[in-house]
Protein backbone atom coordinates (compact mmCIF):
# COMPACT_ATOMS: atom_id res chain seq x y z
CA UNK A 1 0.00 0.00 0.00
CA UNK A 2 1.27 3.32 -1.10
CA UNK A 3 1.79 5.93 1.56
CA UNK A 4 0.18 9.04 0.71
CA UNK A 5 2.38 12.14 2.39
CA UNK A 6 0.12 15.01 0.56
CA UNK A 7 -3.16 13.46 2.00
CA UNK A 8 -1.90 12.92 5.53
CA UNK A 9 -0.21 16.48 6.23
CA UNK A 10 -3.38 17.73 4.92
CA UNK A 11 -5.58 15.74 7.19
CA UNK A 12 -2.83 16.86 10.39
CA UNK A 13 -3.35 20.51 9.12
CA UNK A 14 -7.65 19.84 9.10
CA UNK A 15 -7.10 18.59 13.03
CA UNK A 16 -4.62 21.43 14.41
CA UNK A 17 -6.77 24.10 12.81
CA UNK A 18 -9.86 22.70 14.98
CA UNK A 19 -7.42 21.98 17.95
CA UNK A 20 -6.40 25.58 17.88
CA UNK A 21 -9.56 27.16 17.70
CA UNK A 22 -10.99 24.88 20.61
CA UNK A 23 -7.92 25.98 22.34
CA UNK A 24 -8.85 29.48 21.84
CA UNK A 25 -12.51 29.25 22.58
CA UNK A 26 -12.02 27.41 26.04
CA UNK A 27 -12.21 29.98 28.79
CA UNK A 28 -12.95 32.78 26.20
CA UNK A 29 -16.34 32.70 26.00
CA UNK A 30 -18.24 35.85 27.97
CA UNK A 31 -20.52 34.75 31.13
CA UNK A 32 -23.72 35.75 30.38
CA UNK A 33 -24.94 38.01 33.33
CA UNK A 34 -27.90 38.39 35.21
CA UNK A 35 -29.83 41.52 36.48
CA UNK A 36 -32.73 42.64 38.49
CA UNK A 37 -34.32 46.08 39.57
CA UNK A 38 -34.69 47.30 43.27
CA UNK A 39 -36.92 48.74 45.38
CA UNK A 40 -37.26 51.68 47.26
CA UNK A 41 -34.87 51.33 50.58
CA UNK A 42 -37.31 50.25 53.20
CA UNK A 43 -35.44 53.41 55.71
CA UNK A 44 -37.94 55.67 54.02
CA UNK A 45 -41.17 53.98 54.90
CA UNK A 46 -43.73 56.29 57.20
CA UNK A 47 -42.66 59.43 55.43
CA UNK A 48 -45.66 61.77 54.71
CA UNK A 49 -49.48 60.37 54.64
CA UNK A 50 -50.22 56.57 55.01
CA UNK A 51 -53.34 55.21 53.37
CA UNK A 52 -56.20 54.89 56.04
CA UNK A 53 -56.81 51.73 57.62
CA UNK A 54 -58.40 49.01 55.76
CA UNK A 55 -57.62 50.72 52.29
CA UNK A 56 -56.38 48.24 49.63
CA UNK A 57 -54.68 48.94 46.69
CA UNK A 58 -54.67 46.59 43.55
CA UNK A 59 -51.28 46.90 41.03
CA UNK A 60 -51.88 46.33 37.43
CA UNK A 61 -52.27 44.92 35.21
CA UNK A 62 -48.99 46.43 34.17
CA UNK A 63 -47.89 46.28 30.27
CA UNK A 64 -44.71 46.60 29.00
CA UNK A 65 -43.90 47.38 25.42
CA UNK A 66 -43.19 44.00 23.68
CA UNK A 67 -39.51 45.46 22.63
CA UNK A 68 -38.82 45.72 26.09
CA UNK A 69 -40.29 42.35 27.29
CA UNK A 70 -37.67 39.60 26.18
CA UNK A 71 -34.61 38.35 28.04
CA UNK A 72 -32.30 40.51 26.74
CA UNK A 73 -31.62 43.96 28.49
CA UNK A 74 -32.68 47.09 25.56
CA UNK A 75 -30.82 49.61 24.89
CA UNK A 76 -31.13 52.52 22.49
CA UNK A 77 -28.30 53.86 20.01
CA UNK A 78 -30.42 56.56 18.45
CA UNK A 79 -33.99 57.59 18.53
CA UNK A 80 -34.86 55.18 15.88
CA UNK A 81 -32.49 52.60 16.54
CA UNK A 82 -32.25 49.89 19.57
CA UNK A 83 -29.79 46.93 20.88
CA UNK A 84 -30.02 43.60 22.07
CA UNK A 85 -27.47 42.76 24.65
CA UNK A 86 -26.68 38.55 24.49
CA UNK A 87 -24.68 38.54 27.29
CA UNK A 88 -26.61 40.95 29.65
CA UNK A 89 -30.47 39.53 31.18
CA UNK A 90 -32.90 40.29 33.16
CA UNK A 91 -33.40 37.69 35.93
CA UNK A 92 -36.74 37.42 35.20
CA UNK A 93 -39.29 38.93 32.78
CA UNK A 94 -39.30 42.64 32.71
CA UNK A 95 -42.96 43.14 33.33
CA UNK A 96 -43.09 40.50 36.29
CA UNK A 97 -40.16 42.16 37.99
CA UNK A 98 -41.73 45.98 37.05
CA UNK A 99 -44.74 44.90 38.93
CA UNK A 100 -43.03 43.98 41.90
CA UNK A 101 -40.67 46.64 42.68
CA UNK A 102 -43.47 49.09 41.68
CA UNK A 103 -45.78 47.42 44.41
CA UNK A 104 -43.04 47.14 47.01
CA UNK A 105 -41.95 50.78 46.45
CA UNK A 106 -45.94 51.38 47.09
CA UNK A 107 -46.15 49.62 50.17
CA UNK A 108 -42.95 51.03 51.55
CA UNK A 109 -44.14 55.07 50.11
CA UNK A 110 -47.97 54.51 51.78
CA UNK A 111 -46.64 52.40 54.79
CA UNK A 112 -49.48 49.12 53.73
CA UNK A 113 -48.83 45.90 53.15
CA UNK A 114 -52.48 45.69 52.11
CA UNK A 115 -51.23 45.75 48.25
CA UNK A 116 -53.05 43.06 45.53
CA UNK A 117 -50.66 42.32 42.79
CA UNK A 118 -52.96 42.15 39.56
CA UNK A 119 -54.17 38.84 38.53
CA UNK A 120 -56.16 38.42 41.82
CA UNK A 121 -55.78 35.16 42.80
CA UNK A 122 -59.41 34.17 44.20
CA UNK A 123 -62.84 36.28 44.35
CA UNK A 124 -62.07 35.92 47.91
CA UNK A 125 -59.29 38.32 48.01
CA UNK A 126 -60.17 41.54 50.23
CA UNK A 127 -61.82 44.17 47.99
CA UNK A 128 -60.08 46.69 46.08
CA UNK A 129 -60.05 51.03 47.13
CA UNK A 130 -58.04 52.14 44.33
CA UNK A 131 -56.55 50.14 41.43
CA UNK A 132 -53.25 51.30 39.48
CA UNK A 133 -52.97 50.16 35.88
CA UNK A 134 -49.50 50.83 34.38
CA UNK A 135 -48.58 50.93 30.21
CA UNK A 136 -44.83 51.30 29.84
CA UNK A 137 -44.17 53.16 26.63
CA UNK A 138 -40.12 53.59 27.29
CA UNK A 139 -37.73 51.83 29.84
CA UNK A 140 -34.19 51.90 28.11
CA UNK A 141 -31.48 53.64 28.38
CA UNK A 142 -28.28 54.72 26.30
CA UNK A 143 -24.68 53.84 27.98
CA UNK A 144 -23.08 57.03 29.45
CA UNK A 145 -25.77 59.29 28.53
CA UNK A 146 -28.75 59.00 30.06
CA UNK A 147 -32.01 56.23 31.10
CA UNK A 148 -35.17 57.50 30.35
CA UNK A 149 -38.74 56.12 31.64
CA UNK A 150 -42.16 56.65 29.93
CA UNK A 151 -45.34 55.45 31.30
CA UNK A 152 -49.09 56.18 31.01
CA UNK A 153 -50.68 55.36 34.09
CA UNK A 154 -54.28 55.29 35.56
CA UNK A 155 -55.88 54.98 39.10
CA UNK A 156 -59.44 54.07 39.22
CA UNK A 157 -61.45 54.47 42.35
CA UNK A 158 -63.77 51.70 43.52
CA UNK A 159 -67.01 53.49 45.75
CA UNK A 160 -70.22 51.78 46.58
CA UNK A 161 -69.71 49.42 43.88
CA UNK A 162 -68.83 51.80 41.63
CA UNK A 163 -65.68 52.19 39.36
CA UNK A 164 -64.50 55.45 38.18
CA UNK A 165 -61.38 56.36 36.66
CA UNK A 166 -59.70 59.47 38.73
CA UNK A 167 -56.35 60.24 37.89
CA UNK A 168 -54.54 59.82 34.04
CA UNK A 169 -51.01 60.64 33.86
CA UNK A 170 -48.22 60.31 31.29
CA UNK A 171 -44.88 61.41 33.35
CA UNK A 172 -41.46 61.07 31.69
CA UNK A 173 -38.35 60.87 33.87
CA UNK A 174 -34.67 60.57 32.75
CA UNK A 175 -31.73 60.35 34.69
CA UNK A 176 -28.13 60.77 33.39
CA UNK A 177 -25.51 57.49 33.65
CA UNK A 178 -22.12 58.06 34.86
CA UNK A 179 -20.72 55.43 32.70
CA UNK A 180 -21.13 52.59 30.36
CA UNK A 181 -21.59 49.51 32.92
CA UNK A 182 -25.06 47.62 33.13
CA UNK A 183 -24.56 48.06 36.79
CA UNK A 184 -25.02 51.74 36.69
CA UNK A 185 -27.89 51.39 34.09
CA UNK A 186 -30.06 48.88 36.13
CA UNK A 187 -29.32 50.91 38.96
CA UNK A 188 -30.18 54.20 37.31
CA UNK A 189 -33.46 52.27 35.88
CA UNK A 190 -34.49 51.14 39.64
CA UNK A 191 -34.32 54.93 40.43
CA UNK A 192 -36.46 55.74 37.68
CA UNK A 193 -39.26 53.20 38.72
CA UNK A 194 -38.68 54.64 42.15
CA UNK A 195 -39.67 58.40 41.12
CA UNK A 196 -42.83 57.02 39.26
CA UNK A 197 -43.47 55.10 42.52
CA UNK A 198 -43.28 58.52 44.87
CA UNK A 199 -45.15 60.11 42.07
CA UNK A 200 -48.29 57.45 41.98
CA UNK A 201 -48.36 57.14 45.56
CA UNK A 202 -48.93 61.28 46.06
CA UNK A 203 -52.10 60.71 43.93
CA UNK A 204 -53.44 58.23 45.70
CA UNK A 205 -52.75 59.94 49.31
CA UNK A 206 -54.39 62.88 47.58
CA UNK A 207 -57.12 61.00 46.47
CA UNK A 208 -57.55 59.34 50.00
CA UNK A 209 -57.69 62.50 51.93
Amino acid sequence: MRFDRSRLTGIVFIISIFFIAGCLGTGTQKPTEYYLLQPLKASIAGQGVALGEGTVLGMGPVRVREYLNRPQIVTRTSTNEIRLHDFHYWGESLSNNFTAVLAQNLSILLSTDRILIFPYRSKQELPVNYQILVDVIRFDGEPGVEATLITQYYILAFEENEKKQIVTRQPIFSKPLTDKSFDTLVETMSELVGDLSREIAEQIKNASQ
